[in-house]
């Protein structure tokens, strides 16, 4: 006698190599994906970073940015700013101006807020002419896993 088709044993083996295989692919598969969200923040904290120095090189006496229009020349996209010009929010990330010496604020967020952040990272400019800017970053409250990872992939540890 001739069966075609499989057994419930051999289906069933199958159905577990996949969910095997999912499990090990999905956490790598997220990382990449939260490592390309980074890689929007550093774009655009760049940007903001480059605009400063050169705000900063035009006028020297300045130490602090506190508006988009002190670096009127950047070029931001997928977000808006506030009406103050002090904060250019996207959907992930929420980018603050006003700390001393140009520093540039991201902070990864799912809330919308940047009291509640999974992290935050910094850069700016390099003033000194030293060529080494300054960067760092903290893993927040909200996924403070995921956090620790940005932040030492950020950091290059």
């Amino acid at each position: 006698m001739k069966t075609q088709g499989f057994t419930l044993i051999e289906l069933m083996v199958v159905v577990l190599i996949i969910g095997i295989l999912s499990a090990i692919a999905l956490p790598q598969y997220e990382m990449a994906v939260e490592k390309s969200r980074i890689s929007e923040a550093m774009v655009n904290a760049k940007a903001i970073v480059d605009a400063s120095q050169r705000y900063f090189q035009a006028n020297p006496n300045e130490s602090t940015i506190t508006s988009k229009n002190q670096i009127a020349d950047v070029d931001l996209r997928g977000g808006s700013w506030n009406s103050t010009g002090n904060v250019f929010t996207t959907n992930l990330f929420i980018y603050e101006l006003g700390g001393a010496n140009g520093r540039v604020t991201a902070y990864r967020t799912d809330t919308g807020s940047t009291s509640g952040f999974i992290y935050k990272l910094w850069q700016q400019p390099d003033l000194d002419g030293s060529g080494t800017a300054l960067k760092g970053c903290e893993p927040g409250s909200i996924d403070r896993e995921t956090g620790e990872q940005m932040c030492k992939f950020f950091l290059g540890i």
